[in-house]
């Protein structure tokens, strides 16, 4: 059995967020430093590490992603 794409330890479940992560999304060229980010579109929040998403600690305690 190859373990090497089972998702990390106490990560959320794929099909919960491709329901609700989003990105990359780039930031204007006009704000200095610009970068891409990610978004849970259940709660809001957004991080440049698209890794962070698949943490439940990430989102708010009453987010849909959280939940899972």
């Amino acid at each position: 059995m190859n373990t090497s794409h089972s998702p990390p330890e106490n990560s959320i479940g794929s099909s919960t967020l491709e329901q609700h992560i989003t990105g990359p999304h780039w930031e204007p060229p006009e704000i200095p430093n610009a970068t891409t980010y990610w978004r849970c579109t259940a709660c809001g929040h957004e991080s440049i590490h698209e890794t962070d998403l698949y943490r439940p600690t990430f989102h708010t305690d009453d987010c849909e992603v959280h939940e899972c």
